[in-house]
Order: structure tokens, then C-alpha cells, then sequence
């Protein structure tokens, strides 16, 4: 049986930083690069967190027995694993799991499905449904998996249970916050299709811009170098705006370059503002507003859900909605009115 001490020497830190991870589960007890290092130590040891309590865990299957595990599945394929929201996200899920006696058994794009060994679903295999996804893909995902939970910024009718923090909501909310600052020539970065952020953008747009404002919009993936080489050459076709809501914190890198390339101020020649609100925002330069999506909030109810299905707690699809909130910082102003002509 595997120490804390063991994951410790694998994970090249302190007894003290592991229990402070796998213990606490808070994503702050370590930089996010030592956490990913302590929960790969963790599955490659099979430590477990109480040795009685995964005892619980366990049932014979002809005479072998086997632990539970959960599957971690990310529904935009090889993007979601570079993307800082769901990394954090997926830690959150596995520290909340572990406590509870379960362990995270693999992590992978949904292109990688048929590659991976897993178990034929009647052995009540269980799954959390990180992103976008549809029906189609769900569908696939049913022939594996028993039990399953989809956690995304995307509220879909999937019949399956489900822990929401509406992006259509957060976008309105930054968005309200720019026309409340004067800002009407609103950048759109990010994607559209199928994508309920671009639908909050379009609405709110609408509403107080009126027509015109498809011209502001930038289609290009959640990244920060797409976003980076899209509102550059943007720029350089001359593309006026005011203000640029990214659709994610990480599109925010991107843009704060290219705006620096053009000699453009944030914020007083523009207001930038992105959404998810991740721990890093806060050292940029200056500070980024965003929407925080709270992410600790969507990982343990996923986890405390998907748990509860499978030790028959509820048979009928639950969704929960989860909250939004505006975190203000100094990456936005009011508009600049022009100088008074002599």
C-alpha cells in the first residue's frame, strides 16, 4: 500500500504540500503545474486518502476486486487540455472524489474514445462530461458509461444530470457592464457556432448598439494565440472598436498583445474584459476584468452528484444551475469622449 510519502517522493514536494492538495482540495494550496504533478503521483502510486474508506468503494466481480473509478471526458477534444479552466476544473473534481473514496482513473478528449480501455458499461462504469457537447456524442458516450454528469458553460436538454453555469448569463453581465461604461463598439473574440456566448453577444448587441455589430465580431478558438494573430490583423485592416469582451480569460492574453502591438492602451484606449475569471488574470497587466464562473462550486457538485447517482441516491436527471458574479479590476473604463475641436 502506497504513503503519502510515496506520492510526495514522486511528485518531487513535501509530504505537507500533498496533504495540503489531496486533503483540502483547494486549487490555491499549490501552483497549478505542482498540483497536476501530485495527481498524476496519486494515480500512479494508488494512493488512497483512507484505506477503509476505499474498502467501501470496492464490490468482487469473479473474484477480483475493483476499485470505482471515474472518467474524466473533454468534450472539445485536444483544446480542453490546454486550457487552464478545465485543467483546474478537473482537479477540483478528482480532490472532491478522492474523499469520497473514488478515483480518477483516466482523462481524455472524446476523439479518443474507441483508443481507450475502458470497461463495458454494465459494470457501472461513471463519468464526468467536461464542455460543449450534443446529443450525438452523448449517444456515443451512453454505450460506455453507466453513470454520467455534463458540466459546462452550455445549458442543453441532454437527459442526463448536469451542473450549469450559464455562459449566456455571464456574457450578459459583462456585457451590461460595458454599455453601462458608454462602450457600444463592443469586439466580440472567440467562437459562434453553437456557442451561447456569441448568442448572449448578439442579443445584448442588439439591444444597444442596434444592427452593425456582426462587423465587430472575431470568430477564432478559445486561445490565446488564435486570439492573438486574429485581433492583430484585425487591427491591421483597420477594425475600430471600443472595447473587447473574450469569450475566455485565456483569449485575453492574445489580445493584451496585439493591442500593445498597435499602441493601444487598456484601458484607456480599450476596455478588455474576459470570462471564467482563473487565478492568473489577476497578475496581468493591468488586472483583467472578468466573469467569474465558479469553478469550485461546478466541481464539487459534479462530483457529489455523479457520486450520489451511482450509490442509487437519484434515478431522475437533475440540473443545477450555478451563479455567475462581474469581478470589476482595471482592464475597463468609461469611453473616451473625443477632444473638443478648436
Amino acid at each position: 500500500m502506497s504513503t503519502l510519502k510515496d506520492v510526495a517522493r514522486l511528485a518531487g514536494v513535501s509530504p505537507s504540500t500533498v496533504s495540503r492538495v489531496v486533503n483540502g482540495g483547494s486549487t490555491g494550496a499549490a501552483s497549478e503545474e505542482t498540483v497536476r504533478r501530485i495527481w498524476d503521483a496519486v494515480r500512479e502510486s494508488g494512493y488512497s486518502v483512507n484505506e477503509n474508506a476505499r474498502s467501501l468503494r470496492m464490490k468482487e466481480e469473479g473474484g477480483v476486486k475493483e476499485t470505482l473509478a471515474i472518467d474524466c471526458v473533454f468534450a472539445r477534444d485536444l483544446d480542453s487540455f490546454i486550457d487552464p479552466f478545465f485543467m483546474v476544473l478537473m482537479q477540483i473534481i478528482e480532490a472532491d472524489a478522492f474523499k469520497r473514496g473514488y478515483r480518477l482513473r483516466y482523462q481524455y478528449p472524446i476523439g479518443d474514445l474507441k483508443s481507450v480501455p475502458l470497461p463495458d458499461a454494465k459494470k457501472k462504469a461513471a463519468a464526468i462530461i467536461l464542455g460543449r457537447t450534443d446529443k450525438a456524442h452523448l449517444e456515443l458516450l451512453k454505450g460506455t458509461y453507466r453513470h454520467m454528469v455534463y458540466v459546462s458553460l452550455q445549458d442543453k436538454d441532454l437527459d442526463v444530470d448536469s451542473v450549469i453555469c450559464s455562459g449566456y448569463d455571464a456574457m450578459v453581465k459583462g456585457l451590461e457592464y460595458l454599455c453601462s461604461l458608454g462602450h457600444r463598439k463592443i469586439c466580440y473574440v472567440g467562437e459562434t457556432m453553437d456557442e451561447q456566448r456569441y448568442d448572449a453577444y448578439h442579443d445584448v448587441m442588439q439591444k444597444y448598439a442596434g444592427s452593425g455589430c456582426e462587423e465587430l465580431v472575431i470568430e477564432v478558438p478559445f486561445n490565446s494565440a488564435h486570439s492573438y494573430e486574429a485581433v492583430n490583423r484585425a487591427l491591421d485592416e483597420g477594425m475600430k472598436f471600443t472595447a473587447v469582451f473574450c469569450s475566455n480569460d485565456i483569449s485575453s492574453v492574445g489580445v493584451y498583445r496585439a493591442l500593445k502591438k498597435h499602441r493601444l492602451s487598456v484601458p484607456r484606449d480599450v476596455s478588455v474584459i474576459g470570462l471564467n475569471d482563473l487565478e492568473y488574470v489577476r497578475y496581468l497587466d493591468p488586472m483583467l476584468t472578468s466573469v467569474r464562473v465558479p469553478m469550485e462550486e461546478l466541481g464539487r457538485h459534479a462530483a457529489s452528484l455523479l457520486i450520489d447517482r451511482i450509490e442509487n441516491g437519484h434515478s431522475l436527471p437533475v440540473k443545477l444551475m450555478i451563479p455567475s458574479e462581474l469581478v470589476t479590476r482595471e482592464s475597463c473604463a468609461k469611453v473616451r469622449k473625443p477632444a473638443a475641436k478648436k
